[in-house]
């Protein structure tokens, strides 16, 4: 026993200096990399060849110093090192791939070559090594050797996939976009599974120039080609990528027949073809579906989804489209007869689907329909009601409600209105947006009204999101209450030509703004009575005079916090309103270079993009 005390601290001791050096080591390791990351690479440079110097096999040594060779362009002492390891251990193939990196580098692309080939035959059946010596390759940017590489990999053994995946980026990064799709076509043909990840990958790249048509070319040839299905569902992709939704129709039509699905993939393509307004394409996916699958699962929401098709494509017809840049407009709708045809088509469904949740979409769209095209409001009313009442819990509930409070703010009864929107929230599963938007229009409501501290309280529930889309809204509204709330007769009669204006009773309500905009003393109310000014002329298509008040606000700069949106809108009202495309132009611009920091940079730049290809186009 006291022998083996006596060992163990015969052995502390001769250890003890060890670690002692271990830790210094360490300790000037870490030194240097401050040294290096301060671009002190002199300094750090002297330690780390103390420490390759101490210790030649340490790889955290040795890295360190081989990469401040190269980064110092020291190639040849870089070389020096790498060679010295690799006498110690002659078969590994990163170290080769490193000497091959650094004589690129130094420019002998020959020499760099010629060790990566002989790296090769380090294991000539070992697909790694290709990966390993094509990722040198690509890292100095010599991609065609990397492309070399991949390919005599793949003829060892083509069932690596990996392969085939890094040759296609590395096609599509050359724009060689028909080699890219032959190698993920390669692919899919084999590992079927596969076809989200390459849709992924083709995704990409697939919207820069020259990218689409040979690609949908190689693509339709693996289809002609081949029974899997899977090429079909890619060409339909590549379709649409292309706002081609008639060519992807007739795919999906192979697709249907082939997959024995029950209209479930002319489904989907009938719900992307109708989020994207390619509203024929949608409405022959549904009428297949109607009448081919009279028994599918999909067979009535495809009926209500061609309904609200019919309707959609006879919403284009009446083209209000055309005033959807203004801030405010009156929806006109000519042909009111042609929406019978949809209405009968919601009751069917009404009468087919009781207690279901396709009866109460049909029974608020049917509400929808006699709300906005016919003014009908207690036809709509009574639809409305229905939803509310017989599925409390659906989304439509939701949405009923809401349409329900529009309703009585146009009749002009506000309190129940306001009873409406308290409902809002609770419904179960309300989305938080819908929550927020129905305390925004409750805070509306008591400021039309007048009771402004009330308004105050409801607008902190939606300022707690300032993430949400009716944040700036409440956030305005507040401020202006809160500048305004001594001068209290003022600030009704500016409540009073909002709840005008959101009746779109536009006459009387710029009375009131013009009467507003006069009153030097009114600070954000006189300010936000400018700008409605022009928002009502613009309603009113007194475009002439909008255009001269925008001039005028966008020149206030500082002095008018709108400024910014006025700019915005005049370019809007040249873009879309006049077609003076040059002026748009100049207004916008005119923005960014006023106002750097404003909300509406990103779209303005858009808009500028649009009519500098509009211009292209017609020259």
């Amino acid at each position: 026993m006291k022998k083996r005390i006596i060992n163990i601290f015969v052995f502390i001791l001769v250890s003890l200096p060890v670690l002692a050096q271990t830790g210094d080591m360490f300790n000037r390791f870490r030194l240097a990399q401050s040294y290096e990351q301060a671009g002190e690479f002199e300094k750090a440079k002297n330690i780390y060849e103390d420490l390759f110097k101490a210790e030649p096999d340490n790889f955290q040594f040795f890295d360190a110093l081989n990469k401040i060779y190269v980064q110092q362009k020291e190639f040849d002492n870089s070389i020096l090192i790498i060679e010295r390891r690799l006498k110690s251990n002659p078969q590994d193939i990163n170290l080769k791939g490193l000497l091959g990196a650094t004589y690129y580098q130094k420019g002998d692309e020959a020499k760099a070559f010629s060790i990566w080939d002989e790296a090769l035959e380090t294991a000539p059946q070992n697909i790694i090594t290709y990966r390993i010596i094509a990722n040198y390759a690509i890292e100095k940017r010599a991609f065609n050797k990397a492309i070399e590489y991949l390919s005599m990999g793949k003829e060892i053994n083509d069932e690596n996939f990996a392969i085939s995946y890094e040759l296609a980026n590395l096609y599509s990064l050359f724009m060689k976009y028909t080699e890219a799709a032959e190698e993920y076509c390669s692919v899919l043909l084999k590992m079927p599974k596969q076809l989200n990840m390459i849709q992924g990958r083709i995704s990409q790249y697939i919207n820069k120039p020259e990218a689409m048509v040979p690609t949908i070319q190689v693509v339709g040839k693996y289809a002609k080609e081949n029974e899997n299905i899977n090429f079909y569902s890619l060409l339909a992709w590549l379709y649409m990528e292309n706002d081609e939704f008639d060519k992807a129709f007739d795919v999906y039509l192979t697709i249907d027949s082939k997959s024995n699905s029950a209209g479930m993939e002319l489904y989907n393509f009938a719900v992307r073809s109708f989020q994207e307004k390619h509203f024929d394409e949608a409405s022959k996916s549904y009428k297949k579906i109607i009448d081919n699958y009279p028994s599918s699962p999909f067979f009535f929401n495809a009926k209500i989804g061609y309904a609200k098709t019919l309707e959609a494509t006879l919403d284009q017809k009446n083209n209000n489209e055309h005033n959807s840049w203004k801030p405010f407009y009156n929806t006109i709708y000519i042909n009111k007869q042609d929406y019978n045809e949809v209405l009968d088509a919601y009751s069917d469904l009404i009468q087919k689907n009781r207690g279901t949740e396709i009866e109460a979409e049909a029974s608020y769209r049917v509400g929808l329909i006699n709300k906005e095209k016919f003014v009908n409001y207690d036809e709509a009313v009574k639809y409305f009601e229905k939803v509310t009442k017989d599925f409390a819990m659906s989304k439509f509930a939701v949405l009923a409600y809401n349409a329900l409070a529009e309703i009585k703010i146009f009749q002009n009864d506000l309190k129940s209105a306001a009873d409406f929107y308290t409902k809002v929230p609770s419904v179960p599963r309300c989305p938080e947006e819908d929550k927020i938007h129905s305390w925004l229009m409750k805070a509306k409501i008591e400021f039309w009204c007048g009771a402004f501290q009330n308004s105050l309280k409801l607008l902190k529930n939606v300022t707690r999101n300032l993430s949400d889309n009716d944040a700036n809204d409440a956030i305005e509204l507040g401020m202006i209450i809160n500048t305004t709330k001594n001068d209290s007769l003022n600030l009704l009669e500016f409540a009073k030509a909002e709840l005008l204006l959101y009746q779109k009773k536009f006459a009387p309500a710029l009375e009131i703004y013009t009467k507003l905009s006069a009153n030097e003393n009114l600070l954000s109310v006189k300010d936000k009575a400018l700008i409605r000014i022009a928002e009502v002329k613009i309603a009113l298509d007194n475009l002439p005079e909008a255009i001269v008040h925008l001039n005028q606000i966008g020149e206030l700069k500082e002095k008018n916090i709108y400024s910014d949106w006025a700019l915005f809108l005049l370019g809007k009202l040249y873009q879309f309103g006049i077609s003076d495309f040059t002026k748009a132009r100049e207004t916008y611009e005119k923005l960014l270079a006023n106002f750097p920091n404003s909300l509406y940079l990103d779209t303005a730049r858009e808009n500028i993009t649009k009519l500098k290809e509009n211009t292209k186009n017609t020259l």
